[in-house]
């Protein structure tokens, strides 16, 4: 009635005045008939501009490789591995060849990768609990006393993240539809900031580790929901790839039996494939709907892979450890149309990083306590110019994490092209730029770089506190 009081007129009173009742009527009704039009192309127009701007966020896709030497890829230089569509993905966005995950075993650096903490703030320092000296994940699955209170244990690493800064959580605040899928180590994934998940609390992700490997229908389903209700969309896909149980199908597995030097390779290489077929998938599924160039990709790898020659899904002298096999992913973004194609050779990421450039590329200020920096400005990178790893044991003493040195292995920092690895009982020196698989120890040779490369690794430790020790 309102809106109808605000377009009456004395005309109008002098007109009905003037006609027959009949007349009236109808005019009545037409007149209201075009106000109402009016009106609903009104409520249409703000309707659209809201989905607009729905639309003016980028969606991101963060693509998580599982346990993949650096230099494996196609993009990479590798002479035969074959990754056609991460090529294509890299080849659209910025790259840096030398970028490095947090930790060398995936839980932590998951963990980081949401935080965007290090491993010794959040005290997700490993895979699991410390359950007695020789007591691994096979003995604690078959052991119905140990199980339960192994998994009592680990939930106490995961309560820890509860109040820790995570870009999930941020992105699902400010309006973002989140999806879980592939590895997730932190129970109920809905606890944690995603609106939708695969993995429904077991250890390393349980149902979630089905996606890529037998199904990219939840992710796609998960995106038609998304754009039916005009909501920007976050999807983690952790693919459990190329990860072992090494079991590419043969068709892939065949391409490679005559290239590599051994079964172990050749069935690690068709893992990676796998991996690479899946994400073209993906891509393909966005660029379907549209959505492709509205869409920031972000692709990292958890920890680093070198398969042994002798044993087929194992590996040698890379994962658990701080060697550059171990550490050392490259990191790239891809945004069409807002982030200019290049590859850096020099500059050093990190996977700290990811957090804290997700969040402001989609409008959203990061927790000040994510000491990360924007991976799309390398200049802002270059002065940084250095890096560094947390390295604990695989099983933590879950009632010692307010010991930094609890559990160590190593810690890590690679400045520019001088890296130090500061292990509980020795140092050793690096000259990456001549030695880029590290092997020649100069640490004899250059006591003051160990010195102030030790300084810097003082330094850090006071800078990044253990923030979230104990869930509050």
């Amino acid at each position: 009635m309102t809106i109808i009081r605000t377009y009456w007129s004395p005309a109008l009173t002098q007109f009905f005045h003037r006609n027959e009742s009949t007349h009236r009527d109808e005019f009545i009704i037409n007149f209201l008939n075009d106000k109402m039009k009016k009106i609903v192309l009104i409520l249409s127009m703000i309707a659209a501009g809201t989905q607009a701007q729905a639309g003016d966020k980028p969606n991101v896709v963060f693509i998580l490789s599982d346990d993949q030497g650096w230099g494996d890829y196609g993009f990479m230089g590798h002479p035969h591995i074959k990754t056609p569509n991460l090529d294509q993905l890299a080849g659209e966005g910025l790259l840096y060849e030398r970028g490095y995950t947090t930790a060398a075993i995936c839980r932590p650096s998951l963990a980081s990768i949401v935080t965007g903490l290090y491993p010794h703030q959040t005290a997700v320092r490993g895979n699991g609990p410390f359950m007695g000296k020789d007591v691994d994940h096979k003995r604690i699955r078959k052991d119905k006393k140990l199980r339960p209170l192994a998994r009592q244990r680990s939930q106490v690493m995961t309560a820890t993240l509860t109040h820790a800064p995570s870009m999930v959580r941020q992105l699902r605040d400010n309006g973002y539809a989140t999806l879980q899928t592939g590895k997730w180590w932190e129970e109920n994934p809905l606890d944690h900031g995603f609106t939708e998940g695969m993995t429904q609390g077991g250890s390393a992700g349980d149902r979630g580790l089905q996606i890529g490997r037998k199904t990219m229908q939840p992710i796609y389903n998960f995106v038609d929901k998304a754009q039916k209700a005009a909501q920007p969309f976050f999807i983690w896909y952790g693919v459990f790839l190329p990860h072992s149980p090494h079991n590419a199908p043969d068709r892939l597995y065949l391409k490679y039996k005559e290239l590599a030097p051994d079964e172990s390779t050749a069935r690690y290489w068709a893992n990676i494939a796998w991996l690479d077929e899946t994400c073209g998938q993906l891509v393909d599924y966005l660029k379907e709907k549209g959505l492709y160039d509205n869409t920031l990709f972000v692709f990292t790898a958890d920890n680093g892979w070198r398969p042994d020659p002798e044993k087929v899904s194992w590996y040698v002298r890379s994962k658990k450890e701080p060697v550059e096999a171990g550490i050392r992913t490259p990191i790239f973004l891809t945004h069409k149309n807002e982030i200019v194609p290049h590859r850096d050779k020099e500059t050093l990421a990190s996977n700290i990083d990811i957090a804290p450039t997700i969040l402001k590329a989609c409008g959203i200020k990061p927790d000040k306590a994510m000491p990360g920096l924007d991976l799309r400005k390398p200049e802002v990178l270059a002065k940084r110019d250095r890096i560094f790893v947390d390295l604990y044991e695989v099983n933590i003493r879950v009632d010692a994490v307010e010991d930094l040195d609890s559990d160590l292995v190593a810690r890590v920092v690679v400045d520019g092209w001088d890296k130090l690895i500061v292990r509980p009982d020795s140092l050793e020196l690096y000259d990456l730029k001549n030695d880029p698989d590290d092997r020649t120890d100069l640490s004899a040779q250059d006591p003051e770089k160990v010195q102030e490369l030790s300084a810097l690794i003082n330094d850090w430790l006071e800078e990044t506190p253990i923030i979230f020790p104990h869930a509050p």
